[in-house]
């Protein structure tokens, strides 16, 4: 898909943090993404990590072409990283390629008060098909690639993703708001003459 151009975010008159449904609840659920700095991932050796909580995960490959850094080729959710890695067919084909693998974590931060999430399965859920769709033009994920987030049975919230830690070497954007408005503004024409 061509970059949108002449497009804008619709002027909804508040800042995301502002905007509230009818409850008085936040509209956009904001989590915050710490990214851990990459782990080389050996070939033939188990996942680098013995942690056990749910988190999100990134791996990148580096091929050894030198006009290219690591680049970012699956994206993923496990509620144990330290089991997920023993039957994933995806993931060792990556590792196992010329070049070298690594691996980044990210565990959940999901802020509470008004913004509370009451369905954290579902919502990390949610936060991983977004960060798909973000960042789909490289990955091998095969699922989530061909759905709208939020298109399921159950539906889906707007989400303020904040990503912090580790850059990526530019690929993974700072913030995500979804679903934004975009709208290609017309010629205004209203002022009277």
């Amino acid at each position: 898909m061509a970059k949108p151009i002449g497009l804008n975010a619709a002027d909804f008159g508040a800042d995301v943090s502002d905007l509230q449904n009818s409850a008085g609840n936040a509209l956009f659920k904001t989590v915050q993404l710490d990214w851990s700095l990459p782990v080389d991932w050996e070939k033939g050796k188990k996942t680098p990590t013995d942690r056990s909580d749910a988190c999100v995960y990134v791996i990148m490959h580096d091929d050894g072409r030198y006009r290219q850094k690591k680049r970012i080729v699956y994206v993923g959710l496990t509620k144990d990283p330290s089991k997920r890695f023993l039957n994933h067919p995806t993931a060792h084909d990556i590792v196992n390629r010329q070049g070298r693998a690594s691996i980044s974590f990210s565990f959940f931060d999901f802020i509470q008060g008004r913004n509370k999430i009451e369905r954290v399965n579902e919502a990390s859920e949610e936060v991983e098909h977004i960060l798909i769709w973000t960042l789909w033009p490289y990955l091998e994920n095969d699922r989530k690639m061909f759905t709208l987030p939020g298109m399921g049975v159950y539906g889906g919230n707007a989400w303020h993703i904040l990503n912090k830690g580790y850059r990526f070497h530019g690929q993974m954007p700072r913030e995500i708001v979804y679903p934004w408005m975009l709208v290609k503004p017309g010629r205004n024409r209203s002022a009277k003459t």
